[in-house]
């Protein structure tokens, strides 16, 4: 009978927490999705709000959701970290004050309360910073700005007026060790360090081998060799600065959009650099010309001696450096002297109206067939060229290398000259005629 008894009381009890526990499984599920629900209709912006003014939210987190928010709830977020560091400092203060009055046993139980504080503080300290700091991003009021800012650099000054030396030495060493404090900040720059050191390297490695490979596959086109190697060089550097800037925890989109803010003053006041760039690329895409060639810019004549990406630096004849902008070549008008291996010269001897035309071109045609630096092929033309004023114009036309162009020009200017005075041709020079008619004077008689 107890046996029957038990029994049933068993039954019943394990049905009674079949009850409880399905009836609790029901309430949770509706729980959850009422939550679910709620969570699915609720405002992110006022989310970001909350999770803003928790107190144990993290940095990368608070950093988030700041962007989002707005001048008004930043400034309430701001006064609510502002209390919170104020009520540590203050517990920090108590703790050290009685620090001079407990009991010598008590003294090690008192000091890690105050270094948990500390550490407390370190990071409510860095999300305050934080939220001030988006404050004045967006233009936050400047009294509430210069509260803030006057409270975070007033307060080492405070610390030291009134802690004292040793609570000081204590409390600096926490953040030296604190995992948000020194060791973060050192590491930060060993690696920001790192970081530039590599890319410095690197960009010099890229900036050798694609200069050697641009100068193996098209030896003509020295601009290329030389302004895509440097583009390529300040481009990893770039890079190699943004990592280094997030290293050191620095918020790159902001840093962004600040050099974003400022690409258009800095493109308005540098506008004429931005142009010879412009300028260096597209002679770049044209190629033409290279270093070493002769070349004739705005009546200036020079070989050119660098090409970069912002000007082109020319040696003239008397041995001037002259630097002209790319962006006066690409925009003006330029002449590549040497960029085809044969030259013609064009030479023009002026002789007189009585003298035989055919003997001057025989004399020339010999002088040219003479001097081995004159090409045969292509053929000299020996023409008359143009009835002038004074003179009949005989144009010879030889076809040189063009690294004998000017001494070809020089040399049969001056043998043209001497032969055809030799062979009794005069070299005609402007004269005027000046007829003077006279009229008699008339008798006295008359």
């Amino acid at each position: 009978m107890k046996h029957f008894r038990f029994h049933n009381i068993t039954r019943a009890a394990a049905s009674i927490g079949a009850t409880v526990l399905s009836v609790a499984l029901i309430l949770l599920l509706i729980l959850g999705t009422a939550k679910a629900q709620q969570l699915a209709h609720s405002d992110p912006y006022q989310n970001s709000v909350a999770i803003a003014s928790e107190a144990n939210v993290g940095e990368d987190v608070l950093s988030r959701h700041v962007v989002a928010l707005g001048v008004d709830d930043l400034t309430e977020i701001a006064d609510i970290w502002q209390r919170r560091v104020q009520t540590n400092l203050a517990r920090i203060a108590e703790g050290l004050t009685q620090l001079e009055t407990v009991a010598d046993e008590q003294v090690p139980e008192l000091v890690d309360e105050i270094k948990a504080t500390n550490q407390k503080n370190i990071g409510d300290l860095q999300n305050y910073i934080i939220v001030v700091y988006a404050l004045g991003r967006k233009g936050g009021p400047e009294e509430e700005l210069k509260k803030h800012e006057g409270f975070i650099k007033g307060f080492i000054g405070e610390l030291l007026l009134s802690y004292q030396w040793s609570a000081i030495a204590h409390l600096s060493w926490d953040w030296v060790v604190s995992g948000r404090g020194g060791i973060r900040a050192l590491s930060g720059l060993f690696q920001a360090i790192i970081v530039l050191v590599f890319a410095f390297l690197l960009s010099g490695i890229f900036k050798r081998v694609s200069s050697r490979w641009l100068h193996g596959r098209n030896e003509e086109n020295e601009i290329a060799a030389v302004v895509i190697p440097n583009v390529i060089r300040w481009s990893i550097l770039v890079l190699g600065l943004f990592f280094a800037l997030w290293g050191l925890g620095v918020n790159i989109g902001v840093t962004t959009a600040i050099v974003g803010g400022l690409g258009f003053l800095i493109a308005f006041m540098l506008q004429n650099l931005f142009q010879s760039v412009i300028g260096g690329f597209l002679l770049q895409a044209t190629n033409p010309y290279s270093k070493g060639d002769i070349i004739s810019i705005n009546q200036t004549i020079g070989t050119v001696v660098d090409v970069n990406i912002i000007s082109t630096k020319l040696r003239t004849f008397d041995n001037r450096l002259v630097q002209i902008p790319n962006q006066s070549i690409w925009q003006g008008s330029m002449e590549n002297l040497t960029k085809y291996r044969v030259r013609r010269v064009d030479l023009v001897f002026g002789i007189g109206y009585a003298d035989d035309i055919e003997r001057a071109k025989a004399t020339l045609a010999e002088m040219v067939k003479a001097d081995k630096r004159c090409l045969k092929n292509p053929e000299t033309r020996i023409f008359v060229g143009e009835l002038g004023p004074s003179s009949v114009n005989i144009y010879c036309r030889p076809w040189v290398r063009t690294d004998d162009y000017w001494d070809v020009l020089w040399d049969l200017t001056e043998i043209g000259k001497t032969r055809l005075q030799k062979e009794g041709i005069n070299i005609a020079f402007p004269q005027m005629d000046v007829h003077v008619h006279t009229k008699e004077a008339a008798s006295p008689d008359e």
